[in-house]
């Protein structure tokens, strides 16, 4: 759109706010705004359901620090080309933030239980692309619906929801005036649904 710039973005089948400039690219609007996201102050803050019962109990806080490298991978889809992994050696410097917000688990139809779930809140505190989900991937904890990082998951997970279940839910920067200012997005009506089909353990 003429006369906007997007100077934030999300990650693929990933839901919530965007952060919009009122300029065009280079112009001082953007500028200013892109320079709170390269300068680490802008805050984004995220809602996702992870697979597997995080350690801890409701309110438990952790913060994960992992370098991550992306990488060329031999794959049919041009879009499944380049995977984001944690590097040991070299790679950026990358760090998220999270709160442990509710337990769930899967009833089979049989009255077993098919899987356990963690909410979670989620800040990255760095902004590497899919910093989120290669973090909690990297732990035993993925993304519930995550195709690139926990594939074999996949099929069984999106019988009740239908996409990743990542979620920008808040940004937080300074307007034009230096006032602090915060956009939300509340939790759409699909990942809702899917977390209506999961039973909360507390």
């Amino acid at each position: 759109v003429p006369g906007v710039t997007c100077v934030s973005r999300l990650d693929e089948k990933a839901s919530g706010v965007l952060v919009i400039a009122l300029g065009s690219p280079g112009s001082a609007a953007t500028d200013y705004v892109m320079a709170q996201f390269a300068g680490r102050l802008a805050m984004k803050t995220y809602q996702c359901l992870c697979s597997g019962e995080m350690p801890g109990a409701l309110g438990s806080k952790a913060v994960l620090s992992a370098r991550l490298s992306v990488e060329q991978v031999t794959a049919a889809d041009p879009s499944q080309r380049s995977q984001v992994r944690v590097s040991h050696a070299g790679g950026q410097e990358a760090c998220t933030s999270l709160v442990v917000k509710a337990f769930y688990h899967l009833r089979e139809d049989d009255g077993t239980i098919g899987g356990s779930f963690t909410y979670l809140e989620v800040q990255p505190i760095t902004g590497r692309t899919h910093q989120i989900r290669v973090h909690l991937a990297s732990i035993g904890k993925p993304v519930v619906c995550d195709y690139n990082y926990n594939r074999d998951a996949h099929d069984s997970e999106s019988v009740w929801c239908p996409r990743l279940f990542l979620h920008c839910s808040r940004v937080a920067l300074h307007d034009a005036d230096g006032k602090f200012c915060s956009a939300k997005a509340p939790l759409t009506v699909d990942l809702i649904t899917a977390l209506m089909r999961l039973e909360r353990d507390n």
